[in-house]
């Protein structure tokens, strides 16, 4: 049977919308979601991985320039120890593929206050009081959350935009250096932020689209084998 790739058939937009990949057929798709398990798995350890290490760098770095304990390093630190504790967890038996999601939303929320923290917010000589001021930091996240977390499309995007509309409104209020370039400031964030956005969508529904057609050709390979053998035996009893 052809079970291509396609949209729901829903009468309702806003379903279509939301699971714009989902197979028509529950049992199939419930299938796929087995299937992929494995490798959303190693996606979500693989990105708490990267920020235990890019945390234990920023954290020393921190403290050799201030050569103290600041807001910035403190939190650097303990989000190292929180994601390696975490990483050591998704490795062990206790971790059940039903808590996956819940992960999910738990790395979400460090890396939304991974970027709050790089804010200019704080008092000067933390950070700098610039619209640039975190921008590397959001851009970096929605990156990972459309790439690499195993979430919907709308998630991810509604993520996005929190995080982007967040940084916007903070940089507007707070980043008072360089006030004459604070509207050209303000545009490039914007067009970075828009730009990050669309081509994580795009990366995002690439990838969708083609985990599920290999679980397609992969299940659709295995069914010919699998008719194959039966045809050879009702040969061989023939014979």
């Amino acid at each position: 049977m052809d079970h291509s790739v396609k949209a729901m058939t829903s009468p309702r937009i806003l379903s279509r919308m939301v699971n714009p990949h989902r197979f028509e057929n529950d049992e199939l798709e419930q299938l796929y979601q087995r299937y992929i398990c494995k490798l959303q798995h190693s996606s979500v350890a693989a990105v708490v991985a990267l920020f235990v290490i890019l945390t234990a760098i920023l954290a020393n770095l921190s403290f050799i320039y201030h050569q103290t304990a600041t807001a910035q390093n403190v939190y650097h630190a303990a989000h190292c120890i929180l994601f390696a504790l975490l990483l050591g967890f998704l490795h062990t038996k206790f971790m059940q593929d039903n808590y996956l999601l819940w992960v999910c939303y738990v790395v979400l929320f460090f890396l939304a206050t991974f970027c709050a923290l790089a804010l200019p917010i704080f008092p000067a000589g933390l950070t700098a009081k610039v619209a640039a001021e975190g921008t590397w930091q959001v851009v970096f996240v929605i990156f990972l959350a459309y790439a690499m977390m195993p979430l919907k499309s709308w998630i991810a995007a509604v993520f996005g935009l929190l995080l982007c509309g967040a940084h916007f409104a903070v940089v507007a209020v707070f980043a008072k250096d360089f006030s004459q370039l604070v509207l050209q400031q303000l545009t490039a964030n914007l067009v970075v932020f828009v730009c990050v956005n669309a081509v994580g969508i795009f990366m995002h529904n690439l990838m969708e689209h083609a985990q599920r057609k290999a679980f397609l050709d992969t299940r659709n390979c295995i069914a010919a084998r699998l008719e194959m053998e039966d045809e050879n035996e009702k040969l061989v009893s023939v014979i």
